[in-house]
């Protein structure tokens, strides 16, 4: 009788729960190693082992097998503290957005995202600076400094024939029914233990 009880509270438990849960977004690291660096002071020149790093994570609502830039739920670069798929409100000092995104485990990994910090109110102020960061997967990363009257410097790490990108899949993290079937799975063999302990 007491197997039955819990047998069917676990099981109206399980059925709740799992149509409360919501969908874990999978996660993505990729890599960008090997760049043509160029610097406006020092020129140009190769680097094999300069290594651009990145996360992205979404949720492929319409099944189809490709992540589309309204289904990314985040994207961050180790050279940057932004996350380009939650960008702030555009303000006077600050913008930043993800312009495109595509990524497929046939197609593979397209996207183009950046952000600009001003010091400064362009034409508020009269001595503003600005700094301007571009991510994309067919060129690579692009840097700007500007301001006013001054034309600015640039610094560019671009793709060469031996960049190696990678994208790797991360586990996603354990929706909360899986840890409530995990619990009421205790909770089933310990009623049950305690049933043939009455007897």
């Amino acid at each position: 009788m007491i197997k039955k009880l819990v047998c069917g509270v676990v099981l109206a438990a399980l059925g709740t729960l799992a149509q409360a849960a919501d969908v874990a977004p999978t996660e993505w690291e990729f890599t960008w190693k090997g760049f043509s660096v160029f610097q406006e002071w020092e020129g140009s020149y190769d680097d094999p082992e300069l290594t651009v790093t990145g996360k992205f994570a979404g949720i492929d609502a319409d099944g189809d097998g490709i992540l589309v830039k309204s289904e990314v739920t985040s994207l961050t670069l180790n050279r940057g503290v932004h996350d380009y798929a939650a960008c702030p409100a555009e303000s006077p000092t600050f913008t930043c957005g993800l312009w495109s995104f595509s990524y497929s485990a046939a197609g593979g990994l397209e996207f183009s995202a950046g952000h600009t910090s001003y010091l400064g109110v362009p034409g508020e102020d009269e001595w503003w600076t600005a700094h301007s960061t571009t991510y994309d997967t067919q060129f690579g990363v692009y840097e700007r400094s500007y301001g006013y009257q001054w034309p600015g410097e640039e610094y560019s790490m671009a793709f060469t024939d031996y960049t190696v990108k990678t994208v790797t899949q991360i586990s996603p993290v354990p929706e909360p029914a899986t840890y409530a079937m995990l619990g009421a799975g205790l909770l089933l063999l310990a009623g049950t233990r305690r049933a043939r302990l009455q007897k």
